[in-house]
């Protein structure tokens, strides 16, 4: 807490200092306070304005930095176009004295900002009037716009989003929490991958944001966002409870996800708890959907979420989905609610296995009692997907009917109810003889055994700056997995990350652990 606040110190002193450079060069300042200000002010810090219309109108004029008496409301829309700010001084946007202002947008935006660049707004709360009590819009809308910095905003009662960035390049969106939104906590969006592009989501919380009311054709109630975008990283971010008010059946939300996207990086995440309506699909943790490519989720934790802990999906009229990765994650008791779906689940609307293709998914640890750790949707073609190295921990049915295009080998596979399933086939054993999977030059190449985990396998974590301390899926010494991981660069070119999910250098011997944890003792 300290250091976020002396960032945030940092921040405002910034817009301060262009202050004071602002007899000459810099950017003039503006101050407004409902109490003790008047529209008839100049707005300096002795003489402040008291309205959001007031400083509407003297911005269009002459752009300045703009500051909130902390702990004041402030009714209104902040509307800022075509506003450029130097590289070394942009704009500020901030709460100044004690506590966060409130920028009350009632059933509009709180912030509206198009055609801009190099603006920064941070330390605010943004208030809509509910997404069921007349709001139809976005928390902060951020349209056409370049080098933007966000941080510390708290979003709530928008229709839309808490946050949305559309068609936006070199933005970074820090310490968000946005809640009780309808269509979405964090959107990221773009008419094309190059017009939104750059973007960094670190330390965000997307929390109960339960769906749009007026959405009847389409998902609602997801957590963070990232749609036809390219080279975007959400970081250390968490999502929960997200969706439960979706109001139709069909395709629903997701806690983390993207879509149409390409070199997209989710890592260090938390999505848990997710949820979608009665008879709706989805409420998952994370998601690789349509049209994704070259993308990444790694170190990331995904727990008893209704739906999927990992979808890789394809909906028809997609481009085609390829190239991406899943390593280093876990997934506890996800899927309990879902029809059909699994801890990792496979879906491909399009049909065609060429749609969806060339994924590994390695080096992840699933714990499900309650659903399958993979499920394969009835219409789920695709080709080249790699699971290796992976364990798999699950009561009676392991893996789903795999139609064809995935590919197992060397992964651990253990009951914890004495019985396994593998399709229609009783044991490890059997279905790689009828099948060829974990089968490796005429060799049974999978493991079924008990990986000697530690446990306990239930958590109740929420921090991702605490994922370390998730060592129920770390080995024990007496683990029989020592070195029988598979070489993984051999098998498809790409080569283990650096370290393990604790932070351990991989791999430590010949060969890696299966698992997220490489063994030190």
């Amino acid at each position: 807490m300290k250091k976020l606040q002396s960032i945030l110190l940092t921040l405002i002193l910034i817009g301060f200092t262009s202050c004071i450079k602002s007899n000459h060069q810099g950017p003039v300042c503006y101050y407004l306070n409902n109490e003790k200000g008047k529209d008839s002010n100049p707005g300096t810090l002795k003489k402040p304005l008291k309205t959001i219309t007031s400083i509407n109108k003297l911005i269009e004029a002459k752009p300045g930095n703009i500051f909130f008496a902390g702990g004041q409301s402030y009714p209104g829309t902040l509307v800022l176009t075509g506003i450029n700010g130097a590289d070394s001084v942009p704009f500020t946007i901030s709460s100044y004295g004690k506590g966060r202002a409130e920028i009350n947008g009632g059933n509009n935006e709180a912030v509206y900002i198009k055609n801009c660049k190099n603006i920064r707004i941070a330390n605010l709360i943004l208030r809509g009037s509910g997404r069921k009590d007349g709001n139809t819009a976005n928390g902060l809308m951020m349209t056409r716009c370049a080098d933007i910095k966000i941080d510390s905003i708290h979003s709530e009662g928008f229709q839309k989003s808490g946050v949305d960035l559309y068609n936006c390049t070199n933005a970074e969106v820090k310490n968000v929490t946005a809640t009780g939104n309808g269509f979405c906590g964090i959107n990221i969006m773009g008419s094309s991958q190059d017009s939104s592009k750059g973007i960094l989501i670190k330390d965000c919380n997307a929390e109960n944001n339960p769906g749009d009311p007026t959405n009847l054709g389409n998902h609602s109630g997801n957590g963070i966002l990232v749609g036809v975008s390219r080279n975007v990283t959400i970081d250390h971010c968490t999502a929960t409870n997200n969706g439960w008010d979706m109001p139709r059946q069909g395709n629903g939300p997701v806690g983390i996800w993207t879509w149409m996207s390409d070199h997209v990086t989710i890592q260090y995440c938390i999505s848990y708890r997710n949820r979608t309506s009665k008879g709706g699909k989805d409420g998952g943790g994370f998601d690789l959907d349509g049209g994704v490519t070259n993308s990444l989720i790694q170190y990331c934790l995904s727990y008893e979420n209704e739906g999927a802990g990992y979808g890789l999906f394809q909906y028809p009229g997609a481009s085609g989905w390829s190239g991406n990765i899943i390593r280093y994650c876990v997934s506890i008791n996800d899927a309990h609610t879902t029809e059909g779906s699994g801890s990792f689940f496979i879906w491909n609307g399009s049909g065609e296995s060429t749609q969806l293709s060339d994924c590994y998914i390695y080096n992840n640890v699933v714990y499900n009692e309650l659903a399958p750790v993979i499920s394969f949707e009835n219409a789920s073609e695709h080709r080249n997907f790699l699971f290796t190295n992976n364990i798999f921990i699950g009561n009676d049915q392991l893996a789903g009917k795999n139609k064809t295009g995935s590919r197992f080998i060397g992964n651990v596979w253990w009951g914890t109810g004495g019985k396994t399933r593998f399709g229609d086939y009783a044991s490890l054993k059997t279905w790689a003889m009828a099948t060829g999977q974990e089968m490796e030059n005429g060799t049974l190449a999978g493991i079924q055994a008990d990986p000697r985990l530690k446990g306990p396998f239930i958590t109740e974590l929420t921090d991702p700056y605490q994922l370390n301390t998730l060592t129920g899926y770390s080995l024990k010494p007496d683990s029989p997995l020592l070195d029988r991981g598979k070489e993984v660069k051999s098998m498809f070119g790409t080569g283990l990350p650096d370290h393990d999910f604790f932070g351990n250098v991989v791999p430590k011997g010949e060969l890696p652990e299966p698992g997220i944890n490489e063994m030190t003792e």
